[in-house]
């Protein structure tokens, strides 16, 4: 668009099947959930064009859960796996 403020921004891909990807986040830096988790936790540099839930009190540097709360969500986001979905042959390579 050429606007400086969507400079950075992409299409959000589905949480569907999430504990399965190889690669997370746009270029691909990170390959496990807890290295994911851990960057939004702690890892999170202040940029122009951050999320605004990043930039409230109390979140500038990081989301700043629990390790039992990192457990919690990486537990939740394993929850989103589709067993039949990625086991329906109908859906497979011929």
């Amino acid at each position: 668009t050429q606007d400086i403020n969507d400079l950075g921004k992409f299409r959000t891909p589905t949480l569907r099947n999430v504990a399965l990807r190889a690669r997370y986040m746009h270029d691909g830096r990170f390959t496990t959930l807890e290295e994911v988790i851990e960057f939004y936790n702690s890892g999170v540099k202040m940029v122009n064009n951050l999320d605004p839930i990043m930039t409230k009190p109390g979140k500038e540097n990081g989301l700043m859960l629990s390790p039992k709360e990192q457990q919690q969500l990486i537990a939740f986001l394993h929850t989103l796996t589709d067993h039949t979905f990625i086991t329906d042959t109908a859906l497979s390579r011929p």
